[in-house]
């Protein structure tokens, strides 16, 4: 049977039920709870916080994993602007606490919480779900400092912060990220469209997933290596001219924002300009775990998929 577009459009626009909103918000407070009840951590300052999908209000899928992030503000990662030196910004000496003893700790007051249902990952924790609770997976941070050269009014050197993690194989790959920029730019983002920005990207996300489910071939192998978080960054990067093309319809909306975002990603050059929501890091180059062409290709076959005309 054919698809209807436009209603089905519709429905993926929606945010998840309140019930599993309720699960969501439980599992990062139980979370939260959990590595402050015990003393493996007592006398650390830190902050737990959901990011991601959920806190985004852009997630899709029933029963997919909260995202949890718990950030220790005692030492820091940082960059500095090129030609500069450690040694001019007072940095460059070992904190005797960092990211691998707070990884430890964290490893141990979530077992003492959770037991088995912990697993340690690379980069995360993953802690099962239940009926009460979604999945979560829980990452520990350290403060990541940018410093962008410059002076404050008071003097001191201008930083902007963030957060950061490594992998726990040593490898050293950094994974710096932005979660309040994120957030606080998807909200202004959404406001200017008149909550189009969200739905749209909830849409595409599951127009991916329907790929992956019933499309063709290609449009199979273009969806698997797309993550949500690039699709939502590829709509948050289309203008405002995209959204709210027709009352009581997304059909156009989602029309529009595939052309668009597929002429940005025609090559190199016109891609360049492209960032995350979080406007901190360029979309595309070897520090993602995507290609352009990887959008590129998607961005056709979704367009095939639902069968728009040019």
């Amino acid at each position: 049977m054919p698809v209807d577009w436009i209603e089905t459009f519709k429905t993926w626009s929606k945010p998840p039920s309140e019930t599993e909103e309720d699960k969501a918000s439980r599992a990062a407070r139980m979370i939260n709870d959990a590595v402050r009840s015990t003393d493996f951590l007592k006398g650390r300052n830190f902050s737990t916080y959901p990011t991601g999908s959920y806190r985004n209000n852009t997630n899709v899928r029933s029963n997919s994993d909260v995202d949890v992030a718990i950030v220790l503000s005692d030492a820091f990662f940082w960059t500095i602007p090129d030609g500069m030196t450690a040694e001019t910004f007072g940095l460059g000496k070992s904190a005797p606490y960092g990211l691998a003893d707070f990884r430890a700790d964290l490893h141990r007051a979530l077992v003492a919480k959770y037991g088995a249902d912990v697993t340690p990952g690379n980069k995360t924790f993953d802690i099962a779900g239940n009926s009460g609770r979604l999945p979560a997976d829980a990452t520990p941070f350290l403060v990541h400092r940018r410093y962008t050269g410059r002076r404050t009014l008071s003097g001191t050197w201008e930083y902007l912060e963030g957060v950061e993690t490594r992998p726990a194989d040593g490898s050293g790959k950094r994974i710096i990220n932005w979660h309040q920029e994120h957030y606080d730019r998807g909200v202004a983002k959404n406001t200017a469209t008149n909550r189009r920005f969200k739905r749209v990207a909830r849409i595409l996300k599951r127009t991916r997933a329907h790929m992956e489910e019933s499309g063709t071939p290609d449009a199979r192998r273009a969806a698997a290596p797309v993550p949500s978080f690039l699709i939502e960054c590829l709509v948050y990067n289309c203008p405002d001219s995209c959204f709210n093309r027709e009352d009581g319809s997304y059909y156009k909306d989602v029309q529009a924002v595939i052309q668009h975002a597929w002429n940005q990603t025609k090559d190199d050059t016109v891609s360049s300009p492209l960032v995350e929501v979080s406007g901190m890091k360029k979309l595309f180059g070897s520090h993602q775990g995507w290609t352009r062409a990887h959008a590129h290709e998607f961005l056709l076959r979704a367009w095939q998929h639902v069968g728009f005309k040019a």
